[in-house]
């Protein structure tokens, strides 16, 4: 049984058989396509360019004001943008949506803004860094006219509200910094009135006067071993005219002194002196009257002076012939004379070790006094780096005060207005086109289905494949005449 081979025209005899399950869904697309292009809403965008205007200042100047980098003030940017400020003003001189809160439109219209921040303006891929030159603002809204006019009122409103904003912020910022700055003097000043009555309280053992009263305490022993030495030389002097005068009395005495006893007297004068300028030697090294040197130093001073008084008991004293001598005379006023320079200089040798005592006593306390004053001192200090911390920051927000107020530091301005609003949502064209597609995609998918799940007979070449029985001949449909 010969086989009749498939031919393309088969599928015009499905297509004709079938063109209702075609042409039903493509009407029925192109009815929805329709209806969509008069029900769907149109959405139009319109977009206005912020440029940003280079500093008149220079570099170092801005430098120390602006402290943010460039993803930072990109952030700042949008932030502020998108802010309640901003929106809520566009949205009150626009009047959108008045029956409705203000802080509900200004959410809804927040939805609807998308900033662009494109690459900034002479700006190289190596040098990023310089920030944002320019923000293009996006408004998708319903109305042509409507998105336009917003996108231009958002852009001059940023623009004015960010230098409104700028300005009150560089004033607000002098007054907080100057309060706390005022304070801080305040608190400084008290803090250096305590120091300065403590300071007075321990004048002369105050730790940085260490030094000074060592110097005066090295002075005055130098000073007191110069009057020891100046003590034992008068005393020395005195010892000679001692004996002169005691040997002229004794001379014309009954009894005059041999030269054996004015020997001895010499002699004992000499070990007084000689012991008590050891004495004033050790006194000045800062031994006590305890320490057992002091101690046995006045012991033989006491017998030294002993063994004198008993050389110079012996015989009667000077007569009237000696009290008419001229030399007898001067002898006896040069010995008063010494003896007055010897009481001054026991005096200032006095002095001077009471000198030494005090000063010793101020170094000796300037620990004590460095403790107490510590504690004090740290906080005046601390105090202080607080206050040229302030002052520092506080000059900074003068400085960025007077940028902001002339306008010295880069400045936000509209570069180009909002544009022609541009339709972004679906076209007629493109709903009609969609829809004409879809209408024949689901057309020739119900084509296909139903021809499938037909089981009828409708040629020769069907009824050959389906009982494989040879066909012998075929009567053509005669359509009769009219």
């Amino acid at each position: 049984m010969e086989e009749r081979s498939f031919h393309p025209l088969d599928y015009v005899s499905v297509l004709r058989r079938r063109k209702w399950w075609l042409i039903t869904p493509l009407l029925v697309a192109l009815v929805a396509g329709v209806i969509a292009v008069f029900v769907l809403p149109k959405e139009y965008k319109s977009e206005s360019t912020i440029g940003v205007a280079a500093p008149t200042l220079s570099p170092e100047i801005l430098k120390s004001v602006s402290s943010l980098d460039a993803t930072e003030r990109q952030r700042a940017i949008s932030q502020h943008l998108l802010g309640n400020a901003v929106l809520e003003r566009v949205v009150r001189e626009e009047q959108i949506d008045p029956s409705k809160p203000t802080e509900e439109v200004a959410a809804w219209l927040r939805k609807r803004i998308s900033p662009f921040v494109p690459t900034p303006i002479g700006v190289s891929s190596r040098a990023g860094d310089r920030g944002v030159d320019t923000i293009v603002l996006g408004v998708t809204l319903n109305d042509s006219d409507a998105t336009q006019r917003i996108a231009d009122r958002l852009a001059y409103v940023f623009v004015e509200e960010n230098s409104k904003r700028n300005t009150e912020r560089a004033e607000n910022t002098v007054e907080v910094l100057s309060n706390q700055l005022r304070e801080s003097q305040q608190r400084l000043t008290q803090i250096e009135d305590q120091l300065r009555a403590k300071k007075e309280r321990y004048v002369g053992r105050l730790p940085d006067q260490v030094d000074a009263n060592l110097q005066t305490a090295n002075g005055l022993r130098n000073q007191l071993e110069s009057i020891s030495t100046q003590l034992s030389m008068e005393s020395n002097q005195l010892l000679l005219l001692e004996t002169q005068l005691q040997q002229m009395r004794q001379g014309s005495g009954a009894a005059p002194a041999t030269s054996s006893a004015a020997a001895a007297i010499q002699l004992a004068q000499m070990r007084i002196n000689s012991l008590n300028q050891q004495l004033t030697t050790a006194q000045s090294a800062g031994y006590t009257d305890k320490h057992p040197e002091i101690i046995n130093l006045k012991a033989e001073i006491a017998q030294a002076k002993n063994e004198l008084a008993d050389a110079k008991q012996d015989g009667p004293g000077g007569t009237d012939l000696l009290r008419a001598d001229p030399l007898y005379n001067q002898k006896v006023a040069e010995r008063d004379a010494l003896k007055a320079r010897l009481a001054s200089l026991r005096v200032a040798e006095s002095n001077v070790r009471g000198q030494i005592t005090s000063y010793q006593s101020r170094v000796e306390a300037a620990p004590m006094v460095e403790q107490e004053l510590a504690g004090i001192t740290r906080e005046h200090a601390l105090e202080n780096t607080r206050y040229n911390d302030l002052k520092a920051k506080y000059d900074l927000a003068l400085l960025n005060g007077d940028i902001q107020r002339k306008q010295g530091g880069e400045r936000f301005n509209v570069m180009y207005s909002a544009s022609r609003p541009v339709l972004v949502s679906a076209t007629p064209v493109k709903i009609m086109l969609m829809a004409l597609a879809a209408g024949l995609m689901l057309g020739a998918a119900l084509l296909v289905g139903r021809e499938f799940v037909d089981r009828s007979v409708h040629d020769a070449r069907s009824l050959q494949s389906e009982f494989e029985l040879p066909v012998l001949g075929e009567i053509p449909t005669i359509h009769g005449a009219a």
